[in-house]
């Protein structure tokens, strides 16, 4: 069946293409698409991406940053791109942002392209339909590292498996090698992939023949040489290294339930989801293939791999939808591509299947971080700035004790902004202070409103200059 042709190639285009625009209609087109006409605002982890990508540039090593225990590869890629086009950090859009992760969505999307055994029409339809999905989750779309995490981890799979069919010893070990560069990438993007690793081997050992042989330490030496370079922000910064092991460290803490980082599921649903998108795929197998012998192909192994990752999720107290990604992306190009030679009817009946489902699931995946009142405080601040009249407009924004994780050093990035306690806060036009009960502040010279970034999460009073505060909101 692999190696199998549908009898009408062009209908599987046609049913992606229709299924699209299905999909747009209905109102659950991807981001990407969507935030040409309207932008979302960045969630937290995007824009505190662009902080740290901002403080590279500025020579602020990422060993001694506060935000360390993010790798560095997606800032490293925004600070290349900001290079290379002449960017601005001021300047920088969501949009252009977010097209940075979308290049890493691209290559992401074309592992399925160099997934051995299968036939080209359907290595070419899930390559696209893994783009136009987004990975099947709205993550793809993010400026976010599970784009990055994952891309690696496909690559890294797709060239293990293209070593075990080359003929050649040298295309062996070239696979093994350029695998091991993947999975390398894929650790210096969140230490989350050290566990992936592990599971890679162990479905390795469940589902294909003994993976230990001459050609693993080619496997070993670009692991250990990707990890380090990227890792160490090309060599620049060494202590980078030991820095990864301090997020482990603290990767395990959180997952366990023993940090007060930890974040336990709020909704279900995502992993519903998720656990649903596994069972299609694993039913699909058994419904066409319940005759074929176990360990026959790599479909098995995939499916195995990806139901390990989605197991150690549902089973650790760490609870966030950002880790379902490679659960949601993975299967569409490693399992895809084999389950699309049945007959035009059965592949297009699965992949409308998935396009609803991952649509339905869009919104339980991105409603966990909501910031809509962003859009608003933008609008509202460059009114204010545009109307005030004093000799400087300044902002000044009171810390949260315990430290800060939040989207405003973005959305602030063309003001000047005082941070913390500072001799002028109190003449500042604009304040922002942390939200520590339900009684508002009364401040002389000020009127109170109250900027909510997240449900459930920070909530700030902003004290604006008396006299502007029908301009602040826009009346």
């Amino acid at each position: 069946m692999n190696e199998g042709t549908t009898k009408k190639p062009w209908v599987w285009l046609g049913l992606v293409a229709v299924g699209f625009a299905c999909f747009s209609l209905l109102g659950l087109q991807p981001a990407s698409f969507a935030s040409l006409v309207h932008p979302q605002p960045l969630h937290a982890d995007e824009a505190v991406q662009w902080s740290l990508a901002k403080d590279l540039s500025e020579g602020v090593l990422y060993s001694s940053h506060e935000d360390r225990f993010h790798g560095p590869t997606l800032a490293s890629s925004l600070l290349i791109c900001s290079k290379a086009s002449g960017t601005a950090f001021a300047d920088m859009s969501e949009s252009y942002l977010r097209n940075v992760t979308g290049f890493y969505l691209v290559l992401l999307s074309l592992a399925a392209l160099a997934l051995p055994g299968v036939g080209l029409i359907p290595r070419v339809t899930a390559s696209t339909f893994c783009f136009l999905v987004g990975g099947g989750a709205p993550f793809g779309f993010y400026y976010v590292q599970e784009v990055l995490l994952v891309a690696g981890l496909a690559w890294g799979v797709v060239l293990w498996l293209r070593s075990e069919v080359a003929e050649c010893p040298r295309l062996k070990v070239f696979f093994r090698l350029l695998s091991g560069l993947s999975f390398g990438f894929a650790l210096a993007c969140k230490v989350t992939a050290a566990a992936y690793l592990l599971f890679f081997f162990v479905a390795l050992m469940l589902a294909r023949k003994a993976w230990v042989d001459r050609h693993l330490l080619a496997f070993l030496f670009g692991l250990m040489a990707s990890w380090a370079f990227f890792q160490s922000v090309a060599f620049t910064d060494l202590h980078g290294l030991t820095t990864w092991w301090g997020q482990l460290a603290r990767s395990l803490g959180v997952a366990s339930g023993q940090s007060e980082d930890t974040l336990m599921a709020v909704n279900y649903w995502p992993w519903i989801w998720a656990a649903l998108w596994v069972g299609e795929f694993a039913l699909q197998r058994y419904l066409t293939q319940r005759l074929v012998p176990f360990r026959s192909g790599s479909f098995d192994f995939a499916l195995v791999f990806v139901g390990l990752i989605f197991s150690f999720h549902l089973l650790l107290p760490y609870k966030t939808p950002w880790l379902l990604y490679g659960v949601m992306a993975l299967p569409l190009v490693l399992i895809i591509p084999h389950q699309l030679s049945g007959g035009w009817l059965r592949d297009g009946i699965l992949l409308v299947g998935l396009l609803i489902g991952a649509g339905c699931a869009a919104g339980d995946f991105a409603s966990h971080s909501p910031t809509a009142d962003l859009r608003a405080f933008e609008a509202s601040t460059a009114r204010f700035k545009e109307a005030y009249k004093g000799k400087t407009f300044f902002i000044a924004l009171e810390l949260k004790e315990g430290g800060n994780y939040w989207p405003l050093p973005y959305y602030l990035r063309r003001y000047q902004v005082g941070f913390g306690d500072f001799p002028a806060a109190a003449q500042a036009p604009l304040r922002l202070i942390p939200v520590t009960d339900d009684s508002e502040p009364v401040v002389s010279g000020y009127a109170v409103s109250k900027l909510t970034l997240r449900e459930g999460g920070d909530r700030y009073w902003v004290l604006v200059a008396k006299g502007y505060e029908s301009v602040f909101i826009g009346k």
